[in-house]
């Protein structure tokens, strides 16, 4: 199941993002083989290849994206700030997660344990960088029109880090704040998202339900794993947390990627506009 995830992160969650959809492929092509190869150094040379193709779409990509949002909306200083630099907040966080995600990958199939953490961490460090990095984050941009979304957004940028920094220390109070702040982000994405229900095509209205609605009892189970490794507090097992937690945090980040894709293709290098372009009023 987990390495299912971490595939469709890969073919789906990126492309979806970043735009690429080949070189895209090609990674997940060579995850597949990754997987097929048992633990080690050819293993990890398979796995490269998706950190190279990390860093070959989002470089150009992020400097694209960070262009076009300063011409469409120039940075001044005044009250409106936040609202201009949300989008390149998410744009540039959204990057750095997706080459972190790669990096991840690759030191699992090494059978590297860096500061004494082995598996299923490695790897799920991997999967929750592609959905609760990129593609949460993602979505907290697009949706980070108001002080409310803002603030999601914030949270959703700041907590894996969080998180990664409580598996390093071994420390209740960055893994569970982590796994408190990113419920907190997700949630208020999946909140602004339902809240744009009642308007649209069917299509997106359907997407955005079902991503609106996936993530509220997935972020509950994540905090209760998270307080689980500290205090007596009942939890699922990791396998199981990935059959619930994982699969509904999926439809969560893909179902809202794909209602957002016409506003994604039109920040893609190489993309034209396909959809409707968010407007933000600057007041002096």
């Amino acid at each position: 199941m987990v390495h299912a995830v971490v595939l469709a992160g890969v073919v789906a969650v990126m492309p979806l993002v970043f735009g690429g959809w080949r070189r895209w492929a090609v990674a997940g092509a060579a995850v597949v083989t990754s997987f097929l190869l048992p633990v080690g150094a050819a293993s990890a040379a398979a796995a490269s290849v998706w950190l190279m193709v990390a860093l070959w779409v989002v470089v150009p990509w992020t400097a694209t994206r960070c262009s076009r949002i300063s011409m469409d909306r120039p940075i001044t200083m005044n009250r409106a700030i936040s609202a201009e630099l949300a989008p390149i907040v998410a744009a540039l966080f959204a990057a750095a997660f997706a080459v972190v995600a790669a990096s991840a990958f690759v030191q699992s199939r090494a059978g590297m344990s860096l500061f004494g953490i082995g598996e299923p961490i490695v790897e799920l460090t991997a999967v929750h960088f592609s959905y609760a990095g990129v593609g949460a984050v993602t979505l907290a941009g697009v949706v980070a029109v108001d002080r409310v979304g803002r603030l999601g957004l914030l949270a959703t940028v700041a907590a894996p880090p969080l998180v990664a920094i409580g598996f390093v220390v071994s420390h209740p109070l960055p893994q569970v704040g982590g796994a408190v702040l990113m419920s907190a982000g997700v949630l208020t994405t999946a909140a602004l998202q339902l809240r744009e229900v009642a308007v649209g095509a069917a299509a997106r209205r359907v997407l955005l339900t079902l991503s609106g609605l996936a993530p509220w009892v997935p972020m509950a189970l994540a905090v209760a794993w998270a307080t689980s490794m500290y205090w007596d507090v009942p939890a699922l097992s990791v396998p199981d947390m990935a059959r619930t937690h994982g699969v509904m945090n999926v439809v969560f980040v893909v179902a809202g990627l794909l209602a957002r894709r016409a506003v994604l293709e039109g920040s893609n290098p190489g993309s034209a506009p396909t959809g409707p372009t968010r407007v933000i009023e600057v007041q002096p």
